[in-house]
C-alpha cells in the first residue's frame, strides 16, 4: 500500500515547462515566455523550438551531493507535495514564476531562465529529499548564479524599514536628554531587542537577515564558484585543519565525500597525511583518557589541554591511528591558498545569511504548494466552502498569525496563503 502511495507521489512531479515563448528579450535572457498578464500574438514565431524550451534539467545532478529521506518516514508522502504550475515568464517584476497555480507567488529575478529552472527543479526535490539540503541547493543557485527572490526581497526591506524605524524610536532621547546608546551598550543592546519585537514574523533568523546580506565581493563570489556553494559553507562550518566522523550511512556522507573530490577534505584511507593533533580532536574525553599512559590531570581535561598533554607521550600516533574508525572519517585540509587572502569569518556569515533566505523560501513555497489554495490541490472544487485559520500559537508565532488564529472565510478569499514569508499556519475546512 505505501510502495502504491509513495509510486503515486513521485509520479506526480510536475515537469518544468514555460508557456509558450515569445520574440521578447531582457538583460537576463535572450528569449522569455508570455507575461502572466499579457495576450498571446500569434504573429511572434517562437525563437526556438517547443521541445528545446520545455527540456527539463535532470534534478540527478543538481542533488546528486545530497541523501534522499527515506520515504516511508518522510510525512510529505502522505501530504504530498503538489503541482505549482509550468514556471512562467512575466514582466512585472520582470523574471520568471515559478509556482503560478498557488496564491502565494515566487519570482525568480536576476539570472536566466535554465536558473529559474533549477531553482524548480530542486524544489519539486522536496518530495525525496531533507528540506534542509533542498535550502542548501538553493541557496547556492542565489549566490554562485545571482538568483534572487523578489517577493521575499521586498518583504525583507519591509522588514528592515520597520526594524529601522523602531529602533530609531527607541534610541530617541530620554526625559534626561540621554540616549540608550548613550547610556552604554546594555541599553543600546535593550534598543536592539525592542526594534525586533517590532516585527511581525515567525522566522527565528531574522535578526541575521535584518543585519545581513548575500557575498558580492568578487573574490568570495570566484571562489564559491569554484568549489561550489555547499562544498566551501560546509568546509568552512566544520573549520580547516579539523577532523570529523561521519558515520557510515550517515545522510551527511555525500557531502564530505564531494569535499573530498574539491579538494577541500581527505578521507580516512589518507590517515598518513592527517595530522595526530586533528585525530585526538575528534575523540570523546573517555577515548583519550584510554590512549594516555598516565592518568589525565583533573586541570586538563578540556579538550585543547587534555591533547596537549597526549602530544608529549611517546607512540600517540600509533595509539591514535589504531584507535581512529578510519571509513567515517574526514580531515579538513588546511585553508588553500585560493582563500587565504579572503575573510573568511565574514564570507562565512553572508553564505549563512543566503542559506537562512533561501531556508524561508523553501519553507513558504511548500506551505503554498501544500495548501488547498493552490488551484492544482484536488480539493479545489470546495473554493466557495469556508476554510479557517489554524496555528501552534507558541513563542515562535507572530501577532499576524496569532490574529488570524480561528478566523475562516470562503477558500477563494484567502490570498495569499500562507500569510507572509515564514507562516507556519494551515487552511482547514470549517465544519461548524
Amino acid at each position: 500500500m505505501l510502495k502504491v502511495l509513495i509510486d503515486r507521489l513521485l509520479s506526480r512531479r510536475s515537469p518544468v515547462q514555460s508557456e509558450p515563448r515569445h520574440d521578447r528579450t531582457t538583460a537576463h535572457s535572450t528569449a522569455v515566455g508570455v507575461s502572466a498578464d499579457e495576450p498571446a500574438h500569434a504573429e511572434n514565431p517562437p525563437p526556438e523550438p517547443a521541445n528545446e524550451a520545455a527540456a527539463p534539467v535532470s534534478r540527478a545532478n543538481v542533488l546528486s551531493s545530497y541523501t534522499p529521506v527515506n520515504l516511508a518516514d518522510n510525512p510529505l508522502a502522505i501530504r504530498e507535495v503538489r503541482r505549482t504550475g509550468a514556471i512562467i515568464w512575466v514582466s512585472q517584476p520582470g523574471g520568471w514564476r515559478i509556482n503560478p497555480s498557488t496564491s502565494f507567488p515566487l519570482t525568480v529575478v536576476g539570472t536566466e531562465e535554465e536558473t529559474a529552472r533549477h531553482v524548480r527543479e530542486t524544489l519539486d526535490g522536496l518530495v525525496d529529499h531533507y528540506s534542509e539540503d533542498i535550502a542548501e541547493v538553493i541557496a547556492g543557485l542565489m549566490v554562485e548564479r545571482g538568483a534572487r527572490f523578489y517577493e521575499f526581497d521586498e518583504y525583507l526591506r519591509e522588514q528592515r524599514q520597520v526594524y529601522c524605524a523602531a529602533l530609531a524610536a527607541a534610541r530617541r532621547p530620554r526625559g534626561d536628554g540621554s540616549t540608550r546608546d548613550q547610556c552604554g551598550a546594555d541599553d543600546d543592546d535593550d534598543a536592539q531587542i525592542e526594534a525586533m519585537e517590532s516585527l511581525d514574523t515567525c522566522c527565528q533568523d531574522l535578526e541575521m537577515l535584518i543585519e545581513g546580506d548575500y557575498p558580492t565581493a568578487p573574490g568570495e563570489i570566484a571562489a564559491i564558484r569554484s568549489f561550489g556553494y555547499g562544498n566551501l559553507i560546509r568546509y568552512l562550518a566544520t573549520g580547516p585543519d579539523n577532523a570529523k566522523i561521519v558515520p557510515l550511512g550517515h545522510r551527511k556522507q555525500p557531502g564530505f565525500d564531494a569535499l573530498v573530490r574539491a579538494g577541500l577534505a581527505i578521507p580516512g584511507s589518507g590517515i598518513s597525511a592527517i595530522p595526530t593533533r586533528a585525530l585526538l580532536h575528534v575523540m570523546t574525553a573517555k577515548e583519550l583518557q584510554s590512549l594516555s599512559l598516565r592518568p589525565i590531570p583533573s586541570k586538563l581535561r578540556k579538550k585543547d589541554l587534555a591533547v596537549e598533554f597526549l602530544l608529549d607521550q611517546d607512540g600517540i600516533r600509533e595509539r591514535v591511528i589504531a584507535a581512529t574508525a578510519v571509513d567515517a572519517l574526514y580531515y579538513l585540509v588546511p585553508v588553500p591558498n585560493v582563500l587565504s587572502g579572503l575573510d573568511l569569518g565574514g564570507m562565512h556569515e553572508r553564505m549563512g545569511f543566503a542559506l537562512s533566505a533561501a531556508s524561508l523560501v523553501v519553507a513558504t513555497y511548500l506551505g503554498a504548494a501544500l495548501a488547498p489554495t493552490n488551484r492544482e490541490y484536488e480539493g479545489k472544487h470546495l473554493a466557495a466552502e469556508r476554510f479557517k485559520v489554524h496555528n501552534i500559537c507558541d513563542v515562535l508565532t507572530c501577532r499576524t498569525c496569532k490574529k488570524a488564529h480561528g478566523r475562516f472565510k470562503p477558500l477563494a478569499e484567502w490570498n495569499p496563503f500562507p500569510l507572509h514569508f515564514g507562516c507556519r499556519c494551515n487552511l482547514l475546512l470549517n465544519h461548524d
